[in-house]
């Protein structure tokens, strides 16, 4: 993130509005990759896999369940102990599941070459890609909307 947020600012978002909405649906969007390519990986790779790797492969997908929390919470017109951080402490709390996802995809892809999974890296390589652009959106929505 470029801009620093200042000590102690808050969270002040469009509360009710189209604008909240759409801020909400462009942050969803990119955790439904990280959750759909997940679910597709589980299925996909079975009892072939090795012994961690679905163990992993389910970590991956429930941080990518608390991603998806935390943008509900977050970017929601309903009270939330979430609206009560300071925006650093916000991005603190999003940036633990998203630093989790890249952490796993990266462990991931050496087993899924080793087992022939080349579609599993591939599938891997999107799911970060994706968790870095939700992680980048809220960053830039911290910055817009921090005071």
């Amino acid at each position: 993130m470029s801009k620093a947020l200042p000590a102690g600012s808050r969270l002040h978002l469009p509360v009710g509005t189209e604008a909240l909405r759409e801020l909400r649906h462009d942050l969803r969007t990119p955790i439904n990759a990280v959750i759909g390519y997940c679910e597709m990986l589980i299925e996909d790779a079975g009892a072939a896999a090795p012994a961690g790797f679905l163990v992993d492969l389910r970590r991956l997908h429930a941080a990518g369940r608390r991603m998806l929390r935390l943008t509900n919470e977050l970017f929601s017109d309903r009270p939330s102990p979430l609206h009560q951080l300071t925006c650093q402490e916000v991005l603190r709390v999003c940036r633990t599941p998203a630093s989790e996802v890249t952490t796993l995809c990266a462990r991931l892809e050496q087993p899924a070459r080793a087992t022939g999974l080349p579609q599993a890296v591939s599938d891997l390589q999107r799911i970060a890609v994706a968790t870095d652009r939700w992680r980048k959106r809220i960053e830039e929505m911290l910055a817009a909307h921090c005071r």
